[in-house]
């Protein structure tokens, strides 16, 4: 009996941090703005539009429009200007979500996303178009 409760609260926070699926990630993010912050601080803000397709700023920079995508267990972006996408491990966190850059180390504290009613504020030659 003592084994199996220790196989239970070792494995406990894994089933935790299931990453979503494409699938999940559509249906909670589509139609919505999100706040992306590192350590406390917003540093960007994305929309996402239908048929997975995103327009994301950097706070006080010109918006950028893309796209999303589903690879293995991550969750890629891919903006107009990209060479490479940049892919998260996202994963549900108290009112919104976790993302692990794939490319940090384990140990790298998760970007918090949240939602927002506010989409991103796009400066620049094209706003309104």
């Amino acid at each position: 009996m003592r084994t199996l409760l220790a196989l239970l609260l070792a494995t406990g926070p894994a089933f935790a941090e299931e990453p979503l699926t494409a699938e999940d990630f559509d249906a909670l993010t589509r139609g919505r703005s999100m706040t992306w912050a590192e350590f406390g601080t917003v540093y960007g803000v994305e929309q996402y539009l239908p048929d997975r397709r995103v327009r994301w700023a950097v706070v006080g920079d010109d918006c950028k429009t893309g796209h999303w995508y589903a690879d293995g267990p991550a969750i890629c972006f891919k903006y107009e200007d990209d060479i490479e996408p940049d892919c998260w491990i996202i994963t549900r966190s108290g009112d919104g979500f976790s993302a692990r850059y794939t490319l940090n180390p384990p140990e790298a504290e998760p970007v918090t996303v949240t939602e927002t009613l506010d989409p991103p504020a796009c400066f620049g030659p094209e706003v309104g178009v």
